[in-house]
C-alpha cells in the first residue's frame, strides 16, 4: 500500500527504520555494532527522528542521539534519487565535534559502486570538504576516515542493514514481523523490473535533455579537433543502449576512444549519462588513472575501460561544455605521456 499512499519511498522507509530503531533495544545495538568496528565506536544511541531541519536547509532523512541528546548519527537513504550537490559534506558538518560520530548514506546494493565515488566527490569538495582514507570494508559496504577528526563516513546497503536487524531479533516476535515488512518494501523498490512512472518524467524535457547529450558530444569533440589536439572519428554512432562518437589523439592514439551516452553505465556505474571509452588495446591502465595524486574514476568493463565524465549542474551550456573538454583534456595528458 506504501507506493500508493504514501510520500517517496525513501521517507516511508526510513520513517519505518526509525519506528523499529526506537521500540527495539536490539534492533538498535545491532545498528551500532553494524557501525562499529575496532578502530571506532559510535556512541550508545537513545533515540532517533526523521526529518530534522538544520538552520542551513539541510535536512537527513534520521538523526540518531545519544544519552545526552547529541547527534551522534546523521543517516541519507536513498533508493534511485540521486544525492542533491554538496548533500554528503553539508551533513557531515551537523555531526558533533568532536566525535566519535557517523554519517551514514543507506542505498539499495546495486549502487553502491555508483554511489561512493560521488560521496566521496562531495566530501573532499564541499562547503566543509575534508580528506577521507578508505578503510577496508565488507561486501555491501564502504567506510571511510575522515582526517583530523574523530567522525566516520559510511555506505551500507538496505539488504545488509536489514538482515542484521532482523538477526538480533526472536524470529516469532512483532519486531521481526516489522522489519520483515521494511524488508519486503526496499526489495520492491529495489527490484530491476519496470519502476513505476512519474508523471513529470512523460514531459518532453526528459526527451530534449537527452537529445542535448548529441549537441553536447559533437561540441566537445569539434572541440578538441579545433585545438589540433583531438581528431574526428566516425558520425554519431547509435547501438542499442548508447550513443556516441569514436574519436583519437593527434599524438598516437588512433580511433579508440569514444565519448557517448552509455546508459547501461550511468544505470549501474556512476551519476552521469556521459562516458568515455577507452579500448582495452590502450596501453593506459585503470590503475594508472586511480594513482594519480587525483585520482580519475574509471570502471574495467571486458570491452576497455569506462571513464564517468561528470557534467555540471546548474550552469549555462557553454560552461558544460568547456568543464567536459577540460576533463578529457587531463585525460588526454595522461594518455599520450
Amino acid at each position: 500500500l506504501a507506493p500508493r499512499l504514501t510520500s517517496p519511498g525513501e521517507d516511508t522507509a526510513t520513517d519505518a527504520l526509525a519506528f523499529i530503531l526506537n521500540k527495539s533495544e536490539a534492533c538498535c545495538r545491532a545498528l551500532e555494532s553494524l557501525l562499529s568496528d575496532q578502530d571506532f565506536a559510535i556512541s550508545r544511541l537513545t533515540r532517533f527522528q526523521t526529518q530534522v531541519t538544520y538552520e542551513d536547509g539541510s535536512r537527513p532523512d534520521m538523526v540518531g542521539y545519544d544519552g545526552e541528546n547529541r547527534k551522534r548519527l546523521l543517516v541519507e537513504s536513498k533508493f534511485w534519487a540521486a544525492l542533491r550537490d554538496g548533500q554528503a559534506s553539508r551533513y557531515f558538518g551537523q555531526l558533533e565535534q568532536p566525535g566519535p560520530g557517523l554519517l551514514l548514506f543507506i542505498v539499495p546494493g546495486s549502487r553502491i559502486e555508483t554511489l561512493w565515488p560521488e560521496i566521496r566527490r562531495q566530501m573532499e569538495t564541499g562547503e566543509h570538504s575534508a580528506q577521507l582514507q578508505s578503510e577496508a570494508t565488507l561486501d555491501r559496504m564502504r567506510r571511510a576516515r575522515v582526517a583530523s577528526s574523530e567522525n566516520r563516513l559510511m555506505l551500507v546497503s538496505w539488504d545488509l542493514l536489514l538482515e542484521r536487524l532482523v538477526a538480533a531479533v526472536p524470529a516469532d516476535s512483532q519486531v521481526a514481523s516489522d522489519v520483515q515488512q521494511l524488508r519486503g518494501f526496499v526489495e520492491e523498490q529495489d527490484l530491476d523490473a519496470f519502476q513505476p512512472l512519474q508523471r513529470e518524467e512523460l514531459s518532453p524535457s526528459l526527451a530534449r535533455r537527452v537529445l542535448s547529450l548529441e549537441r553536447l558530444i559533437n561540441d566537445v569533440v569539434a572541440r578538441g579537433d579545433e585545438r589540433d589536439w583531438m581528431s574526428q572519428g566516425k558520425s554519431i554512432k547509435y547501438e542499442e543502449m548508447c550513443f556516441g562518437r569514436y574519436f583519437g589523439l593527434r599524438d598516437g592514439h588512433g580511433e579508440d576512444m569514444w565519448l557517448g551516452a552509455q546508459f547501461w553505465m550511468w544505470a549501474r556505474r556512476a551519476d552521469t549519462p556521459l562516458w568515455l571509452w577507452i579500448d582495452s588495446s590502450s596501453p593506459i591502465s585503470a590503475h594508472q588513472l586511480r594513482s594519480l595524486e587525483n585520482p580519475i574514476d574509471v570502471f574495467e568493463e571486458d570491452d576497455g575501460l569506462y571513464v564517468p565524465i561528470r557534467l555540471l549542474v546548474g550552469v549555462e551550456y557553454h560552461h558544460v561544455l568547456d568543464d567536459v573538454v577540460d576533463q578529457l583534456r587531463r585525460i588526454a595528458a595522461i594518455l599520450v605521456a
